[in-house]
């Protein structure tokens, strides 16, 4: 097994940590932003060693999509739950992630490879930081605030990460169209 693809692995592993410490209250906070930095990370990473390498593999190809939804569906599940993110928004984007996934998986089953647009990467990043402006909002109120100027920051976080997740959710459903639009494309160009 290559670095890129331990590094995709290791994001699924890492991703269950996270999970472990998201539950885990107030101790947990800093240690699950911390592992779901690194997890992150990750997926930076696995790709470009793997393109700058030439160590793409179908095993990349394959794992690589699953373990960042695994990733990002799990924390955005999570701090629905918690009362951080609308579960209707959450579910549109899952809607959307797995839907997506399952194509271009299917796609790579018949030899087509459909590559990622950059609204897409966009809209990835865009995720990551919704997530990261609401753990880092979990670290900050793990604690109960004392002080009424801690509440009126406290409301205005939560508006950041509502206003994040707006953000992703317009640009999750804006690339799928972009996706499935392009699959007639791709597919008369494999044909």
């Amino acid at each position: 097994m290559n670095l890129p693809n331990m590094l995709t692995m290791s994001r699924l592993v890492l991703t269950c940590v996270f999970i472990i410490f998201m539950q885990q209250g107030a101790p947990g906070a800093v240690l699950a932003l911390i592992f779901f930095i690194i997890a992150a990370l990750t997926d930076m990473l696995d790709g470009h060693i793997a393109r700058k390498h030439n160590l793409i593999t179908t095993f990349g190809k394959l794992m690589d999509p699953v373990a960042d939804k695994f990733l990002t569906l799990s924390a955005f599940f999570i701090l629905a739950f918690e009362g951080l993110a609308p579960l209707w928004m959450i579910l549109v984007i899952a809607f959307r992630e797995i839907v997506v996934t399952a194509s271009r998986l299917h796609a790579m089953t018949k030899g087509q490879v459909i590559p990622a647009e950059q609204t897409g990467k966009i809209k990835t990043i865009v995720q990551i930081a919704a997530i990261l402006v609401a753990l880092v909002y979990r670290v900050l109120w793990s604690y109960p605030a004392t002080s009424t100027g801690a509440n009126l920051m406290e409301f205005q976080w939560r508006g950041l990460i509502v206003a994040f997740i707006i953000f992703a959710l317009v640009l999750s459903v804006w690339s799928g169209v972009e996706y499935f639009r392009a699959i007639p494309k791709e597919k008369a160009t494999h044909e």
